[in-house]
């Protein structure tokens, strides 16, 4: 019997992304196309291409050790953030009033805003009419973020895959929700340094110029002051190529360097030290990971596997490592809050606990996620409080030189004059 069940399996050539977006490749052995699907699946792997041994090769990778075109982020291409919140929630809508997946698929495809996103959403359409899960078609198309695929795949087997659109589109709102109040709080101090570049740029190229020739056409020797400060003007004037060049090669330099992990590591790890930006830049990776951590976990996802997705949203290398070493903490038997004692915000920690302790770990992540969403835009708010007054008093200072400058020039002139 055994030996009938194995000549009836067949080898497949299969190409797949992990729940951290890592692509790789090889083969399974299974009776069917779904079964060989399955068996990957339990694997934590999803499927982007399967074929039977024999027929053509599935081309490899060009780089199997690197991430795959999935985005191991929330972010997407092709579709906006909000377009795609605005798509998933209108396809859970679709689906919990009893319209079948197809035809909610088939809605998306046409009301997706970009050629990319309508092409995704209409092969993933075709896909599913072919009998591929939703998840597997999902996993092929780099708009959709990483953490679709295993989400939806969880859903799938609870049967749960409108609750899971309406998590996902939550997610999503939030997210881009975040970002924008951050543009937002922005927008003031980039007018403000944009306008100050462009003051001092005007003062140093046209103004001091013309000035120095007429304090030397009267004959008269410059101060201290205005030598030095004719001599920047002359240096942007004349070297402004050079300055130009050095910042390129410096921007090139800096990207090459980046691309050691090990360099990159150690940057990432000095920059949470920073008294402002550090502590800024770990709160927006909590909100991300508890958020995410939130979305998995009420969609049915293991921990352990929510937690790898989650990873995948933090853009710091050096926290992402931290977060990998709670993962294998709770995997040796650790309580998920004790694990992440000395990674997330103390507040995010004691909500974890409690959802341990309770029973909904999804509901006090979700709770974490917000307050930490709050705390990053309170940091906001004291950055740009801080820095507002920095860049007036900077630019004030400049001014203040330059006046400075040119009054003890026009002093020394008419001095001598008298």
């Amino acid at each position: 019997m055994t030996d009938r069940a194995s000549a009836a399996s067949v080898r497949w050539r299969y190409r797949a992304a992990d729940s951290r977006g890592v692509a790789s490749s090889g083969e399974v052995e299974a009776p069917s196309e779904r079964e060989a699907v399955d068996a990957l699946r339990r694997r934590n792997l999803w499927v982007t291409e399967l074929v039977p041994v024999g027929a053509p090769n599935v081309a490899p990778f060009a780089n199997d050790n690197r991430p795959s075109a999935i985005p191991w982020r929330w972010r997407n291409r092709g579709a906006s953030t909000a377009d795609l919140a605005v798509i998933m929630r209108a396809m859970a809508t679709l689906l919990s009033a009893g319209v079948p997946l197809d035809r909610a698929l088939a809605y998306a495809a046409t009301q997706a805003v970009g050629d990319e996103a309508k092409e995704a959403f209409a092969a993933v359409r075709d896909a599913v009419r072919n009998g591929q899960a939703l998840s597997t078609a999902i996993a092929r198309h780099s708009i959709f973020p990483a953490v679709f695929a295993p989400t939806l795949a969880a859903s799938e087997v609870s049967g749960s895959l409108d609750a899971s659109l309406t998590l996902l589109a939550d997610q999503l709102e939030r997210l881009d929700a975040t970002r924008s109040r951050l543009q937002a709080a922005l927008i003031y101090p980039a007018i403000l340094a944009f306008a100050s570049i462009i003051g001092v740029s005007v003062i140093l190229l046209l103004v001091v110029p013309r000035f120095a020739v007429l304090i030397a056409d009267s004959g008269g020797a410059l101060p201290m002051s205005t030598r030095v400060l004719v001599a920047l003007s002359t240096m942007l004037a004349r070297w402004w190529w050079l300055l130009l060049l050095g910042t390129v090669v410096t921007a090139a330099a800096w990207r090459r360097w980046q691309r050691n992990d090990g360099q990159r590591a150690r940057w990432h790890a000095q920059r949470l030290t920073w008294p402002v930006l550090g502590t800024l830049e770990r709160l927006q990776a909590s909100a991300a990971y508890t958020g995410t951590l939130s979305v998995a976990l009420r969609s049915g996802v293991t921990l352990l596997a929510a937690m790898s997705l989650s990873r995948g949203v933090v853009r710091n290398v050096a926290l992402a490592s931290e977060l990998e070493r709670a993962e294998g903490r709770v995997r040796d038997g650790g309580t998920l809050a004790a694990a992440m004692e000395r990674v997330l915000p103390p507040l995010a920690v004691r909500l974890l606990d409690a959802g341990e302790v309770s029973g909904d770990l999804a509901g006090m992540a979700g709770r974490a996620a917000d307050g930490a969403d709050a705390a990053v835009q309170r940091a906001v708010a004291r950055a740009v409080l801080l820095v507002e007054p920095i860049m007036i008093l900077g630019f004030g200072g400049v001014v203040g030189f330059v006046a400075l400058a040119l009054l003890q020039a026009i002093y020394g002139v008419n001095a001598r004059t008298l």
